[in-house]
């Protein structure tokens, strides 16, 4: 048996275009996702938008809006979470302001009315352009800072009224704390790494390439080697064996390459999970070899449509994960809502899943629930395929 698991690592590495599609293909579809996807992580950033600020009586008797200003406009520290919203300009009156917005200087302004609340006016162009596109980062900017202006005037206004001498008792709270900041996933979640996910899991699958050549080889009537293996007192069970584990480790190698260069490259954190990434890289090359096997162990079929036909199926199960762009992401998701039953038996969406779980998750419990259903994947593939090699009878070689 390793005297089989040699022969075929060495024939695997010596293999060009196994080394191109199963080492080396899965690297360049991670780079050019890169590049595709290199914008679209900055297109659910907010960037600081020029704001006139009417300073006028009504804005100086309001309190806490010169603060409300300096901390939407302070530029975010090196390694911080925070925005920076505002850009400001200080005006007199609203006729200074409205001047700027005709000369496009400004897309819009801050006020305060006579009863204390500060209101935005955005220009009937900027009010457009967010209308049509609420996802560009103007109107992501603009939504947050309506909502950061709705907290503050609902705090002065709670502020007045706790001032009142009749609630006065309501401030002698003890400096308890109601409240707690949660989060609800593992780290910052990344808006490009469900599609790098998907190259991964595509990537894996590829591998089963691998080993649909590499048992096609043992049989007998699919080519010269196979028979002169037949012909050879090592027993099938221990060349198929050998097959297998050669396949799986270069299939487990060449996606830990591809890993290393998302992780690396493509900026996709784990947060502090590699090691569990290597079980996911291991629990799903072995679900890939097994199909691989499955399909290699096919009688009759010739030992390239073996490997077409598992690149074919390939191709088209990661249609369903979102790997061909924000259309077919979307599909992933309405297939997660509404037909959960066909991601389960989806193995390329399996294999996605191991990365998301390790990411997404604060518990390994989804990670190790994943691991269970390839796991049981694979046992199918193994059982179909030891079914297959047991019942192949040759007339002659």
């Amino acid at each position: 048996m390793w005297n089989s698991f040699l022969i075929n690592v060495k024939t695997s590495i010596r293999n060009t275009s196994s080394l191109f599609w199963v080492l080396a293909f899965p690297v360049i579809l991670a780079a050019l996702m890169l590049g595709i996807m290199s914008n679209l992580q900055d297109g659910y950033t907010a960037e600081a938008q020029h704001f006139a600020i009417v300073s006028d009586a009504n804005w100086k008797a309001s309190p806490g809006t010169d603060e409300l200003v300096s901390s939407l406009s302070k530029k975010p520290k090196a390694g911080s979470d925070d925005t920076q919203l505002l850009i400001p300009t200080t005006v007199a009156t609203k006729a200074e302001a409205n001047t700027r917005l005709d000369s496009r200087k400004d897309i819009g302004y801050l006020y305060a009315s006579s009863d204390g609340l500060v209101n935005m006016v955005l220009s009937d162009r900027e009010a457009a352009s967010i209308q049509s596109d609420a996802t560009a980062s103007e109107g992501i900017a603009v939504s947050i800072l309506s909502a950061s202006l709705g907290s503050f005037n609902q705090a002065n206004f709670a502020r007045a009224a706790i001032a009142s001498p009749s609630n006065q008792v309501l401030l002698q709270s003890g400096g308890q704390t109601y409240t707690k900041q949660i989060r609800l996933t593992h780290i910052h979640p990344s808006m490009t790494a469900p599609y790098f996910f998907a190259v991964l899991a595509m990537a894996c699958l590829i591998g089963a390439s691998t080993a649909a050549e590499m048992i096609a080889k043992t049989q007998p009537n699919l080519s010269a080697l196979g028979a002169r293996r037949a012909s050879s007192p090592s027993p099938k069970w221990r060349q198929a064996a050998g097959a297998f584990l050669a396949s799986w480790l270069f299939s487990a190698v060449s996606l830990l390459v591809a890993y290393i260069f998302v992780r690396t490259v493509c900026g996709v954190q784990t947060g502090g999970r590699d090691p569990i990434a290597l079980i996911a890289i291991a629990v799903g090359t072995f679900m890939a070899t097994a199909f691989g096997s499955m399909v290699g162990a096919i009688p009759k079929l010739p030992t390239e449509t073996k490997v077409g036909l598992v690149i074919g199926i390939d191709c088209t199960l990661s249609a369903f994960i979102g790997l061909y762009g924000s259309l077919a992401m979307d599909l992933n998701n309405a297939i997660q809502e509404h037909a959960p039953i066909l991601h389960l038996i989806n193995p390329v969406k399996q294999v996605s899943n191991l990365f998301y779980d390790i990411v997404y998750y604060d518990s390994l419990a989804p990670f190790a629930r994943t691991c269970g259903i390839l796991v049981t994947m694979a046992a199918i593939f193994l059982a179909i395929c030891g079914l297959l090699l047991r019942k192949q009878r040759y007339e002659y070689l």
